[in-house]
């Protein structure tokens, strides 16, 4: 470790943004370590931690006037003089309450502490001015701040202007971060790496990197605070803006280099002849909007590149009717295709309807953890010989012993349930080198999902995917009666719900439990185990009642499907494990316990389970408790609209991206400051950007782009390996 004299004092000419953040004035090796906790670890990162909020501190109020403002709840700063120190003992042994009483010539005020750092009381001495910034209240008749903020002398920094609020960091009080990144700004500010292309930044009329993090942390302007609060300044406007660019241009450039791979070309007379064939043997008639998919999808495949295309569409939409036709295509012309499902529900209820809506015409095989071994090695055996079929499994089609020789199409459902190592490794199954040419030939990728996405996060998350969307729902569907119950008034759904089953109709009940817990938070929370019981006893003894739930044998759990299927069971008491991909028609109500538990993606999903026939269909949100304003919205969603395109808009502005990327990006973006929904223009101009760079400089080659080119030489494509959707 250098000496302490040399661990502050780097020359003006050795400093850089690179530099660790231990050399940062006030920092130190102790603070530095807390810094790097938190992931900051150079100058650079610390000046990119930006404030979450702003507090009005350039004005002084007196005693008086805080008194008035009490009931506001607003944070407020005084200037007072300190009477008086007492601490007060508590029942805590060794604990008590630290109170400071305080005056100005218009009255006196109480700052207290409950857990005061020690010696902290040896500071304040009678006669000492002190300014102290908190939320005023009242308590037995005289104004109090609990924990305020407390400045000793004026101070730049911390009074006098609109001041930032970070997000805290353990050990390190909020004055002395403030102070810490106002060092590091007056002396680091001109050393960060302007990356920026100029011409961007003059066209949009942007500040300078150095300018416009310096008037984030620290606005010169303290007459927009509003503008501050909703990141809507030039300042702001300059950072988001960068973020959003770097993104589009690995994201569009990812999506180039897909398109310059090569892939084998389908498309000929044998496809095109099979997929009408298979279309015409179909019980039912292409909706518009699957017919412009398939479209689409040819129109991929017919290049000798790898198709990457995701295909969005509302459940129950007839997503996977287009997966199979094409997948028809594709055997026809003698490659092999697989569809990975995350559960053995969904791979085994796939593979039955693609034998039930195709008969012998599609050759269709199924792979399951269960799946036993002579069955195994028929089906490897079929593989290895290269006979065109169609694979349908969950994770297993990743293992080692699952060896294809033609696969040429890959096609996964729902694939946000998958980590992006069981996404790559179902690509690596088909990747083969062409002896012919050397090329590394890549297969055909679709993904499939019932979640739709924003137009936002097609443009960033999924940006490298082209992307079909099915909204048209099949002909003699009627939308979901949706209805939120609160509280005990349920007897009305109830008999709604017995009025169904006496019609020979099926429903569903999930739970977030499967059986009673006791850990905190959950102790309330009704399990399915539980209602099982109590649902087959008292409230539907009449009916057979059956249990669904992730603990169950893969066996078990398909023998209870089955027997819901054939109306053997007439009420499934269910976990999520139902949430995706099961179809029963004559299944009409949906139950869901205590859905202000749940996300909006998932009840819209769990409620995608019914309304899959031609029978009225509903749906009920039992919710126990006064819910939280975000979730109240949730549940107002859902009775509002059945839309899934709605929904997801609406959801992206609650709950943000994580609910939609889920295990896909582990629910990560790299945006520090920009926002999805919020800076939307902004996204989109970065993408037009994005895109001339691309098609101008796609190797960032002109003297121009060099500092943008040498960002992700250096650490843009670190970001971009977790954010691959490949």
């Amino acid at each position: 470790m250098p000496p302490k004299d040399k661990s502050v004092t780097t020359s003006s000419k050795s400093a850089t943004s690179d530099t660790p953040v231990q050399f940062v004035k006030g920092v130190g090796p102790r603070l530095g370590a807390v810094f790097a906790n938190r992931g900051i670890n150079t100058v650079k990162d610390l000046l990119t931690f930006f404030p979450r909020a702003y507090e009005d501190r350039t004005k002084l109020l007196k005693i008086s006037e805080v008194v008035q403002r009490a009931s506001e709840g607003a944070k407020v700063t005084v200037a007072v003089q300190v009477a008086s120190i007492k601490k007060i003992p508590t029942r805590n042994y060794g604990k008590s309450i630290l109170e400071v009483r305080c005056e100005d010539p218009s009255g006196s005020i109480s700052l207290k502490w409950f857990h005061a750092p020690r010696g902290m009381e040896a500071r304040f001495t009678p006669g000492a001015q002190v300014i102290a910034t908190g939320a005023v209240k009242v308590f037995m008749g005289r104004p109090e701040m609990v924990h305020p903020e407390i400045t000793w002398g004026m101070s730049e920094v911390n009074v006098g202007r609109v001041v930032p609020v970070y997000t805290e960091l353990e050990g390190v009080p909020s004055r002395t971060f403030r102070k810490i990144l106002w060092e590091a700004i007056q002396k680091y500010r001109d050393t960060l790496t302007e990356d920026l292309p100029e011409r961007f930044r003059k066209l949009h009329q942007l500040p300078a990197l150095g300018q416009a993090i310096s008037a984030i942390h620290f606005p010169e302007d303290e007459k927009d605070i509003q503008g501050l609060v909703d990141f809507n300044t030039p300042s702001h406007w300059r950072l988001i803006y960068e973020e959003f660019l770097k993104f589009e241009y690995l994201i569009l450039r990812q999506r180039m280099n897909m398109e310059k791979a090569s892939a084998p070309a389908f498309g000929t007379d044998p496809g095109l002849s099979a997929l009408k064939d298979l279309t015409q043997s179909l019980p039912f008639q292409l909706t518009g909007d699957q017919q412009k998919a398939i479209d689409e999808i040819i129109k991929d495949i017919t290049q000798p590149h790898p198709m990457n295309r995701l295909i969005q569409g509302d459940v129950g939409s007839g997503k996977t009717a287009v997966a199979f036709l094409t997948a028809g295509m594709v055997l026809a012309e003698g490659g092999q295709a697989a569809l990975m499902a995350p559960t053995e529900i969904l791979a085994e209820q796939h593979y039955r309807n693609a034998v039930k809506l195709f008969g012998g015409k599609l050759n269709v095989l199924l792979l399951v953890g269960k799946t036993t071994a002579s069955e195994r090695e028929k089906i490897q055996a079929k593989l290895a010989s290269g006979l065109p079929l169609l694979l349908i499994g969950t994770h297993a089609l990743i293992e080692d012993p699952v060896v294809f020789k033609n696969l040429v199409y890959i096609m996964i459902d729902e694939q946000h349930r998958f980590g992006v190592e069981q996404r790559r490794a179902l690509r690596r199954k088909g990747m083969r080198v062409d002896p012919r040419t050397g090329k590394t030939i890549h297969p055909h990728a679709l993904i499939l999902t019932a979640t739709p996405i924003p137009r936002t996060l097609a443009l960033t998350a999924y940006g490298d995917l082209g992307v079909s969307t099915i909204r048209e729902m099949p002909p003699g569907r009627s939308p979901i009666i949706s209805k939120v119950i609160q509280g005990n008034a349920r007897g009305s759904a109830y008999e709604t719900i017995r009025a169904e089953l006496r019609k020979g109709h099926q429903a569903y009940f999930i739970y977030p439990l499967v059986n009673e817990s006791e850990a905190e938070g959950f102790t309330s929370l009704k399990s399915a185990v539980v209602e099982a019981e109590t649902l087959q006893h008292e409230v539907f003894p009449e009916f057979k009642v059956g249990l669904l739930h992730g603990q169950m044998k893969p066996d078990e759990k398909s023998t209870v499907m089955d027997k819901f299927k054939r109306n053997e069971i007439q009420v499934l008491v269910s976990t999520t494990v139902v949430e995706v991909g099961v179809d029963v028609p004559n299944a009409t109500i949906m139950v869901i316990e205590h859905s202000e538990r749940f996300g909006l993606s998932q009840l819209h999903q769990l409620r995608g389970r019914v309304g899959r026939g031609s029978a009225q269909s509903y749906c009920f949100f039992l919710s126990h408790a006064k819910p939280a304003e975000a979730t109240q919205l949730r549940l107002d969603v859902m009775e509002q609209t059945n839309d899934g395109f709605q929904i997801a808009e609406a959801d992206l502005k609650i709950r943000g991206p994580g609910e939609f990327l889920g295990t896909r990006q582990a629910g990560a973006l790299p945006f520090k400051l920009a926002d999805l929904v919020r800076d939307r223009e902004w996204l989109i101009k970065a993408r037009d950007d994005a895109q001339t760079l691309l098609r101008e400089d796609p190797d960032l080659e002109l003297p121009e782009q060099l500092p943008l080119r040498r960002y992700f030489e250096r650490e843009g494509k670190l970001q971009f390996e977790r954010l691959k959707t490949s």
